[in-house]
């Protein structure tokens, strides 16, 4: 099962202007991102049954060179959380990342989750410390809006309790 192509918008933190990005800590230790939210919370935030979390682990490159680490965890198309790590320049990093989709329709800074939060391009990013997540609910059935916001704060605020 192919991972969202909108997942994959973190590659922007990588290509910000900071110029920090080859900085990220690849020896970073993380929990598995499956371990962050159960299979029956993740069908609570859809309304329906999905299958059990599958794990995808990745390395996303750097342009300049270098990765960071990415965990996937995905229940099935629907619910898909994505975990970073960012290392010791987590918050520039993030930063840039919110910098380059600031102009998309539905970008708006959330509080209330984590150290610092946004929402772009139907997706929840948030920063815990030196880690970078980003939740999406609802994929396929077309949520948007405040509605699926609502769903996937809940999400993060239970995946961001476990870290």
């Amino acid at each position: 099962m192919p991972i969202s192509p909108a997942v994959f918008l973190v590659s922007a933190i990588l290509a910000g202007p900071s110029g920090m990005i080859s900085r990220a800590n690849p020896a970073l230790e993380m929990k598995g991102s499956c371990s962050l939210i159960t299979r029956q919370e993740a069908a609570a935030a859809v309304g329906a049954a999905v299958p059990t979390g599958t794990e995808k682990l990745g390395e996303v490159p750097l342009k300049g060179g270098g990765s960071i680490k990415a965990q996937y965890c995905l229940f099935g198309s629907e619910v898909v959380l994505a975990r970073f790590a960012l290392g010791p320049s987590a918050a520039a990093l993030f930063n840039d990342y919110r910098k380059s989709l600031a102009s998309e329709d539905d970008y708006r800074i959330v509080t209330g989750v984590g150290d610092e939060a946004f929402r772009a391009k139907g997706q929840l990013a948030i920063r815990k410390g030196q880690s970078g997540l980003i939740v999406d609910v609802g994929q396929r059935r077309g949520y948007g809006g405040a509605a699926e916001l609502k769903q996937e704060m809940a999400l993060a605020a239970v995946a961001v309790g476990r870290m």
